[in-house]
């Protein structure tokens, strides 16, 4: 269904007139995909096929400098998720009437990727995503919550496929993107035990009592200084930064193995404060099966409350 006349508010790229193949040559403006800087656009090219179905092309970068590769063999899954989310802004604002200044935010994903269609080649990779919206709802005409659930393909190999439910929120007063009063930032956990080399991108602190400290727990490091998961000011914690604390946490939870997610699922229970402390817990549960070689919740609480809610499977590396 459409929340607005179907044809598109902005319009496509001069090449999409009848032609289905994607193109990898340029990436979207920035505007549409709720990015700042353009280094962090990985969507290039999009296409119509029917009332809620569409064909996207996502370019991933060999090093990128935030969402590097896993054990220097695969991409980042987390590059699939991002794609996934610009993918769903992108839809929203071009096909069903978003404008550009509302607010983003990931209510529910879900995502599974195939490792080895996830390995590092000689070039970047060019993924496509067939995708198809659902449960588009809104209110006094102006979209409130969209869907998309898309196959990702690289080539004509199967490389995943994800499901991402975003909400949409009106504007703002700026001011309230800007405020201060951000907890100080916790001591971070060392980088190796997150799979990082510099400790800006850490995002799990060292929790404040002793008790905590011993077991798979720890505060959430806001830094709204960060130049990739605060692309741009927030109102609230990115969607974003609570997956790569995840991330964190299960390769934290699995030291002293490397960690490739293959599975998220994860809900975004409430809106997460900048300004208060948020804590995050994981816990190693017993594999479904013999593929498996970890399963792990992950949480994050904040005043007492559970916030987001995740379940994970990773392959363990060497």
């Amino acid at each position: 269904m459409s929340l607005t006349d179907p044809t598109p508010t902005l319009p496509l790229p001069p090449d999409a007139r009848g032609e289905a193949e994607l193109r990898f040559v340029r990436t979207a403006p920035r505007h549409l995909v709720d990015r700042t800087a353009v280094a962090e656009v990985l969507i290039t090219d999009w296409r119509r096929l029917g009332s809620d179905t569409f064909r996207l092309g996502a370019q991933w970068p060999r090093g990128h400098h935030f969402y590097a590769p896993v054990a220097g063999v695969w991409y980042d899954p987390l590059l699939a998720v991002e794609s996934l989310r610009q993918a769903s802004v992108l839809v929203g604002q071009t096909y069903y009437g978003v404008p550009a200044d509302h607010h983003f935010a990931i209510a529910d994903l879900e995502i599974e990727i195939v490792p080895a269609a996830m390995l590092l080649g000689s070039r970047p990779a060019e993924v496509r995503m067939e995708a198809g919206a659902s449960e588009v709802r809104g209110r006094d005409g102006t979209l409130t919550a969209l869907t998309l659930e898309a196959d990702l393909l690289r080539g004509g190999d199967f490389a995943g496929a994800g499901r991402l439910t975003l909400r949409v929120d009106a504007p703002r007063e700026p001011a309230a993107a800007e405020g201060a009063g951000y907890p100080p930032l916790p001591p971070p956990v060392p980088p190796a035990i997150v799979g990082r080399l510099d400790e800006r991108d850490v995002v799990l602190g060292v929790p404040g009592s002793a008790a905590a400290r011993r077991g798979l727990s720890w505060d959430l490091r806001i830094d709204p200084g960060h130049p990739v998961l605060f692309d741009h000011p927030a109102h609230d914690v990115p969607g974003m930064v609570l997956l790569e604390a995840t991330r964190q946490a299960v390769q934290a939870a699995c030291a002293p193995y490397r960690v490739l997610p293959t599975e998220l699922r994860c809900a975004f229970h409430a809106p997460l404060s900048l300004s208060v402390p948020c804590h995050v817990t994981a816990t190693r549960l017993p594999p479904q099966d013999a593929t498996e070689d970890a399963v792990l919740r992950v949480t994050a609480h904040q005043s007492g409350h559970l916030a987001f809610d995740s379940l994970v499977v990773a392959t363990l590396c060497d």
